[in-house]
């Protein structure tokens, strides 16, 4: 298999000779970590292919078991690995496996991803935007259908109260930081942030 286009353009940076020998502990360590410390010495993009091979479909397998859809957990497994072949140089054998500190790196994508799309939209589960009514377990509403109807209904609001809630539910800013950006009373900012999530309340109650 050959190394995933891209990954290995990125500048880098050749370990000087002395470094290419093995120590004993890393003779002794699992092959993985060993393809991972020749990657870090000298580039060895042998060794970044067995890596890439063995890793890729481990990778991808760990992201889906996390709920992450086929298309972008390949896309973050590329992402990862090209992380491997930059910061190779990084790694230490000593203080991890190859396999742990590489699924840190994927776990740290992972986390990103998460924090992103609780930014993208604002959220459902806000006690302004609970619904009185009970839900009925037919209506054949996803949480995708409520996000579009969110969507539609952040479209509507006046322009000075869809900015603040841009800014504290996708932005992740603080009333108070939003006060002081905008030069407004933080009282003002309260109460447009009100009167928005009651409109947008009112457009989840009638889907």
């Amino acid at each position: 298999m050959q190394i995933a286009p891209g990954l290995v353009n990125a500048p880098h940076k050749r370990q000087s000779a002395g470094e290419l020998r093995p120590t004993r502990e890393l003779q002794r360590a699992d092959p993985r970590t060993v393809w991972l410390a020749q990657v870090k010495a000298g580039r060895c993009e042998q060794s970044f292919n067995r890596l890439y091979e063995y890793y890729s479909p481990r990778l991808c397998g760990f992201l889906r078991q996390k709920g992450v859809p086929d298309r972008i957990s390949q896309e973050i497994t590329q992402e990862v690995m090209a992380s491997v072949w930059e910061k190779a140089h990084q790694f230490d054998p000593r203080c991890a496996n190859a396999s742990t500190w590489i699924f840190t790196i994927a776990r740290n994508r992972y986390v990103d991803l998460v924090r992103k799309e609780r930014r993208s939209v604002v959220d459902l589960d806000d006690p302004l935007l609970a619904s009185n009514a009970p839900a009925l377990a037919d209506a054949g509403l996803t949480r995708e259908d409520e996000q579009r109807t969110l969507k539609a209904a952040l479209g509507e609001l006046p322009e000075a109260q869809a900015k603040i809630v841009s800014m504290i539910y996708i932005d992740g800013m603080k009333q108070t930081d939003v006060a002081e950006r905008l030069d407004i009373p933080l009282n003002t900012v309260k109460s447009r942030l009100r009167l928005a999530l009651q409109k947008l309340r009112s457009a989840m109650e009638s889907i």
